[in-house]
């Protein structure tokens, strides 16, 4: 029979098996110092699921894939919100669409949020980019979430939002907010539906090459590099790399920076990057 939830304890031994394991199916790397962070997060599934100890919760990961979703869905940290960044979307809608304009008539223009969480950043995208389908001809976008965590991803397809998580959005875009988000308060409020088919979710780990897709035009890789080595940052970065077009654009969290790293990007202002030129690189 397993312990109550205040019986459980996690021993320095556990806590290094989990580091472990997390990192190794995530790549996400837990600080040495996090361990009362990982044990408050997991004790009451540990309870849950009947095992008698976190040593018998370890094993059990090792044969259930489910468990192993839950555990990643546990330990991975998800705060967004719509229109995060401003300088952000100033710098897409006043800089990068209009060159994609000049330079990509009558092609799909292919968007990456490679970080999802909830699903707010491309939601946002989605809404920037319908203003410019309905005002431009011949100009269609398609959208692509992924996050490794299964939970936020359902929230992301469900697509609802309500309270803070829309308050920027809807203060500092009125007009837009009113056009293309439809919903109240109580219920919360969701994109149009032009908008929702343009938009895809998709679970995947950044540490591998995200399969069955072309090459986007805009990667949003924001607030997830602060939870990885340098050495697997660079990792994820030679895959975004490789499926970035030439001539697209890298946004990346406010608190991060390529510095440093090799990564076949070059800074073009404060967290914004293009790819180096081919022949060239750092």
């Amino acid at each position: 029979m397993n312990k109550n939830v205040s019986d459980l304890s996690m021993s320095d031994s556990d806590f290094e098996k989990l580091r472990a394991i997390v990192h190794k199916h995530t790549g996400i790397t837990i600080g040495e110092t996090r361990k009362s962070m990982l044990f408050s997060r997991l004790r009451r599934r540990v309870h849950d699921v009947g095992a008698s100890s976190f040593s018998n919760y370890i094993d059990r990961l090792s044969s259930d894939p489910d468990e192993m979703q839950e555990l990643t869905n546990r330990v991975t940290t998800n705060e967004t919100y719509f229109y995060r960044t401003p300088r952000v979307w100033d710098y897409f809608q006043d800089v990068f669409l209009p060159e994609y304009h000049a330079n990509n008539q009558g092609q799909t223009l292919r968007v990456w949020s490679a970080a999802a969480s909830t699903g707010e950043e491309a939601h946002t995208i989605g809404v920037l980019l319908e203003q410019e389908r309905q005002t431009r001809n011949g100009f269609d976008y398609t959208v692509q979430g992924t996050d490794v965590s299964s939970r936020v991803l359902d929230i992301a397809q469900q697509g609802l939002y309500k309270g803070r998580s829309i308050a920027r959005f809807r203060s500092e875009k009125p007009d837009l907010f009113a056009k293309h988000m439809v919903g109240n308060d109580s219920d919360g409020f969701q994109v149009q539906p032009d908008i929702k088919t343009r938009l895809k979710f998709k679970l995947h780990n950044l540490l591998k090459r995200l399969k069955g897709t072309s090459p986007f035009d805009v990667v949003f890789l924001r607030n997830v590099l602060i939870y990885f080595t340098d050495e697997d940052q660079e990792k994820i970065l030679r895959h975004v790399r490789d499926q970035i077009k030439p001539d697209g654009v890298l946004f990346i969290g406010e608190s991060e920076t390529l510095k440093n790293l090799n990564t076949g990007f070059d800074q073009v202002a404060p967290i914004i990057y293009r790819p180096t030129s081919r022949g060239g690189g750092k």
